[in-house]
């Protein structure tokens, strides 16, 4: 609200005739002269489909209708530049990233389209496009004998304010139950946001609180977060996709830190966190418990966080989604935080965290690209010494504007994780002609060739539609179990291809996979041909 009264009293100071003015190709912008300032900032707001397209009907003409276009405050509160501020490109491309990455915002542009020579001042638009973000929600997906479904409402975009409500019933292979939640993404254009959900489990109830001024953009000179939850659920243990035990777990989490960049050198952007976490999770056995239940651990620290940023962000397309922009950052981006249990914050005994993240994307050739992410994770203790490595990388060849080939291999090596922390294969965990949780261990190793096509076919221009073809191999092994099976203890393979259809219009952006996979398996209760049937945020 008052970055909107700022805005309009500026540019009425810095407004000029147009006549005075010359019109500026957008892919010219480097062509201007230095030392121009902001002047006018116009907006062009478009609704979520263009009824001028063809095959344009009265469903779309009626989603126009009804739905309410974000708001001019709402896209102005956003914006990384103001009137009369010298002009940074850099700015309007960091702005561009920033409300594309509203769910309520498909696609947005910004450009110096006038540049005045009088007053040594630019105009600029700003474009965006509206995803739909009023639907009841109706979510489905089948895999591996389990059924998950939601039934509710959301809106992403409530009367056009960019905030968020969701009402809605949920099921899936672990909990059924009843969520409110509510998010704010930017109160009143200070750039801090909110989190309140509450839920109503068949295992217990849950609530959530996070209230967060972030890093918001490169130049941010500090952070601040507060964060809240607690839930209490059931655990379950399961062999070769069967339930096998089961226990409560109740968890108390509260965090809190702030954050402050330390150092710019180019495109390298250098912050520190410095914050208190406390970690309270505790089991309990219930009726249907029929080995053991992991014991209480209280996880509660202070800790110190670097964070290393370089900044080189692209515009691509096909990599993780399609038909869409997806900005993606080449630079190097690295975090290392240590943290130490504190007997006075109620921590069991003392010791030392570290969790360090390294992630890079490198453009091999103009049509190549590999995507790497590598996590350690450690906690030591008086009886503990539990390592967490973690490593994915993903090859994207593109072999032409409509398909690309897709190599992609996560690898996880464990010791001594907690019991409720193991890492499982199959389903929606990479092995995907496999069950849900079929394979149990400490580490897992997971490899997928896909080969994807992209069409350019839509269903009533609501679902994008592409296909794809895949061979996985996996195995999760090693974690220590009061039950086990000599039935596909070893490395597993599966085959599958099936269609993508992207809501290409819809604030969530979901894809649903509809796939046929056969696995080759030992197991004579798996059946060989399998319909598959999820809703994910990638290809």
């Amino acid at each position: 609200m008052f970055r909107s009264l700022s805005c309009l009293l500026t540019a009425v100071f810095c407004c000029t005739s147009w006549a005075d003015c010359t019109e500026v190709n957008p892919k010219s912008n480097t062509a201007l002269p230095k030392g121009v300032k902001v002047g006018n900032i116009e907006y062009q707001r478009n609704n979520v489909f263009d009824l001028n397209e063809k095959g344009t009907f009265w469903l779309h003409r009626f989603a126009n209708y009804s739905h309410i276009v974000t708001k001019e405050p709402t896209i102005q509160d956003d914006l990384l530049f103001l009137p009369g501020e010298p002009l940074n490109l850099h700015d309007l491309e960091e702005t561009e990233r920033l409300l594309r990455s509203r769910g309520y915002i498909r696609e947005a542009s910004v450009n110096v389209i006038r540049y005045c020579e009088d007053t040594q001042s630019v105009d600029i638009l700003v474009e965006t496009w509206d995803t739909w973000s009023l639907l009841p929600k109706i979510d489905f997906s089948s895999e591996g004998g389990e059924t998950d479904y939601s039934l509710g409402i959301a809106d992403d975009n409530l009367l056009g304010t960019g905030n968020q409500l969701q009402l809605d019933y949920a099921k899936d292979s672990e909990r059924s139950g009843y969520l409110v939640s509510f998010a704010s993404p930017n109160i009143f254009g200070t750039h801090w946001n909110t989190l309140t959900r509450y839920a109503d489990n068949s295992d217990g109830e849950s609530y959530h609180f996070a209230l967060t001024r972030p890093f918001y953009r490169l130049s941010s000179n500090w952070a601040f977060s507060l964060d809240i939850e607690q839930k209490k659920e059931e655990i379950k243990d399961y062999l070769l996709g069967d339930e096998v035990n089961l226990y409560d777990r109740k968890q108390k989490w509260f965090e809190t830190y702030a954050g402050f960049k330390i150092a710019e050198q180019g495109n390298r952007i250098h912050r520190l966190n410095v914050g208190i976490t406390l970690d309270d999770t505790k089991f309990q056995y219930n009726e249907e418990t029929q080995f053991s239940a992991p014991e209480d651990r209280n996880l509660s620290s202070v800790w110190l966080e670097y964070q290393l940023l370089q900044t080189d962000y692209k515009k691509l397309f096909n990599i993780n989604q399609f038909n869409r922009v997806e900005d993606i950052n080449l630079g190097w981006q690295a975090r290392l935080r240590i943290g130490r249990l504190q007997s006075w914050l109620s921590a069991d005994n003392p010791g030392w965290q570290l969790d360090t993240e390294l992630a890079k994307v490198w453009q091999l050739s103009s049509d190549t690209f590999l995507l790497g992410n590598s996590r350690y994770q450690a906690l030591w203790l008086k009886e503990v010494n539990q390592h967490l490595f973690s490593n994915q990388l993903q090859l994207v060849h593109q072999l032409n504007n409509h398909s690309s080939a897709v190599g992609i291999i996560n690898a996880e090596f464990g010791r001594q994780l907690f019991q409720d922390n193991a890492l499982y294969l199959g389903g929606d965990t990479g092995l995907r002609a496999f069950p849900l949780y079929y394979q149990r261990g400490d580490s897992r190793i997971v490899a997928t060739a896909e080969y994807r096509y992209f069409t350019d076919w839509t269903i009533l221009q609501l679902l994008d539609v592409g296909f794809a073809s895949f061979v996985d191999a996996g195995r999760s092994w090693g974690a220590e179990q009061d039950f086990d099976s000599n039935i596909d203890d070893g490395v597993l393979f599966g085959v599958g291809g099936g269609i993508r259809l992207l809501s290409s219009h819809s604030s969530r952006g979901t894809m649903i996979h509809i796939d046929l996979t056969h696995p080759f398996s030992d197991n004579p209760e798996l059946d060989a041909w399998q319909w598959r049937v999820t809703a994910k945020k990638r290809f």
